[in-house]
């Protein structure tokens, strides 16, 4: 779950929602900057999907007593969550091998990035990153591609996902028209590590609350995203309990038009 305070509610995110809306984003990619377009179809797949383990667990949202806010993807304990990525991963495989080893090596960098950030955590990160990692060797086998081509190509679709990912997060971390300034993860920009881009960090604002802009557009025309969402007032969870709450509020729409600064 993605969560924002507010100071009569909380503004929940389910995962796959904001999944949905980065497969969105990379079906809007450029193709002159898809080095292997016959795989464009499979990385818009992955994109869409690399959220789909939280299904389950954002269906009946939890509370976190000690920090009184709804849990979320920043401090939900990571070893159910491990077995719920795994699940995740392996129904997209189902779907489509390529998606799936894309899904499982976006988790892996992820992880990669956050060891040293909180020792307590280290060591499940670390076998996660073990198991999965091995996995990963076995799926990319059965693939049966020239395994330096394989690599190049996966690695520059991990970081297309990544992306897009963040920018997806963006929108629905914080209130919109919330000054980049104060976003925990984004205030330096968004990471990117894919060839064509110009420097490792991407610039990016609301210009209204409705419009973001990027100070390097990877995409190949403005478009729009629709973010769906709830607003749970704290006087219903007080009332009801976290679940309940969530349950009886109604589902929300937001568009957000994404564009290049001018």
């Amino acid at each position: 779950m993605i969560v924002y305070e507010r100071e009569h509610d909380f503004v929940l995110t389910a995962q796959h929602e904001h999944g949905i809306v980065a497969g969105d984003m990379a079906s809007h990619w450029k193709k002159k900057w898809l080095p292997h377009e016959s795989h464009r179809d499979d990385l818009i797949l992955a994109a869409k999907e690399h959220d789909r383990g939280w299904i389950d667990l954002d269906a009946a949202p939890l509370w976190n007593d000690y920090s009184q806010i709804p849990y979320s993807f920043r401090d939900f304990p990571l070893r159910p969550r491990f077995v719920f990525y795994r699940k995740g991963i392996e129904e997209v495989r189902q779907q489509n091998p390529y998606a799936g080893l894309l899904c499982s090596l976006m988790y892996t960098e992820l992880f990669q990035k956050t060891l040293g950030a909180n020792s307590e955590d280290d060591d499940d990160i670390r076998q996660y990153l073990q198991e999965e990692q091995l996995q990963q060797e076995s799926w990319k086998k059965e693939l049966g591609v020239n395994a330096s081509e394989l690599e190049e190509q996966l690695k520059n679709d991990v970081e297309i996902m990544l992306f897009c990912d963040q920018l997806s997060l963006f929108l629905c971390m914080e209130e919109p028209g919330t000054p980049t300034a104060r976003y925990d993860f984004f205030a330096e920009g968004l990471g990117c590590g894919f060839d064509t881009c110009p420097s490792s960090n991407v610039q990016v604002e609301w210009v209204s609350g409705e419009k973001v802009a990027l100070s390097f557009f990877p995409f190949d025309e403005e478009f729009e995203v629709t973010m769906s969402y709830k607003v749970i007032p704290k006087a219903s969870i007080r009332k009801f309990g976290m679940l309940q709450a969530y349950r009886r509020a109604d589902w929300k729409k937001r568009q957000i038009w994404i564009t290049a600064v001018s």
